[in-house]
């Protein structure tokens, strides 16, 4: 299948979920997560490639390999299984009679006309980043550790410190776009 320019930018525009109307509800943190990370990919690859390169000595190709595989599995997993599957579970709770169905509403962080407690929903939304940020560290450390060890690489640097370091400035720059992309609802 082969997209053209106009294709293109109608996909690229509805990834920009500012940008969209519709009076359907959804999950603001899955909705927040796609339009992030997909924005984000660039930054955060570049931040992490550059920090594997200079903690483990490797080329750039080598270590922007690495660095693909290790988001793209947590990307899978955290950036939008955890959103999804928070959306699916609180959808199922928002059916409980009030309060419940409400508290379910905003811990799912959804978004609809008449949605309760929406002044929280800002708030609820950047703890639930925070915790993707925990389990995505977790989560690409566990894969570089599984990797290293298939391809016979021992690091001589702390995997954790590489960790943290990088995962600190790259989910800055998404915390930029989340602000960006997501103030005037958020805030």
């Amino acid at each position: 299948m082969k997209i053209n320019a106009r294709q293109l930018i109608a996909i690229s525009l509805a990834l920009f979920p500012a940008m969209a109307y519709a009076n359907g509800g959804g999950s603001l943190l899955l909705l927040i997560s796609a339009g992030v990370f997909v924005y984000g990919q660039i930054w955060i690859l570049l931040v992490e490639t550059l920090f594997l390169k200079r903690a483990s000595g490797q080329g750039t190709s080598v270590s922007f390999k690495q660095v693909f595989l290790a988001n793209l599995c947590s990307t899978i997993v955290v950036g939008f299984g955890l959103p999804l599957c928070l959306a699916l579970i609180t959808l199922g709770a928002m059916e409980l009679p009030a309060p419940y169905g409400g508290y379910a509403s905003l811990l799912g962080t959804w978004i609809y006309e008449g949605a309760p407690h929406l002044e929280y929903l800002g708030y609820v939304s950047i703890v639930w980043l925070f915790i993707t940020l925990l389990l995505t560290v977790f989560c690409e450390k566990a894969f570089y550790q599984r990797y290293w060890r298939k391809v016979g690489f021992v690091p001589e640097f702390s995997v954790d410190r590489f960790i943290w370091q990088a995962h600190a400035v790259s989910y800055s720059g998404l915390l930029v776009v989340v602000l960006v992309m997501w103030r005037e609802l958020l805030f």
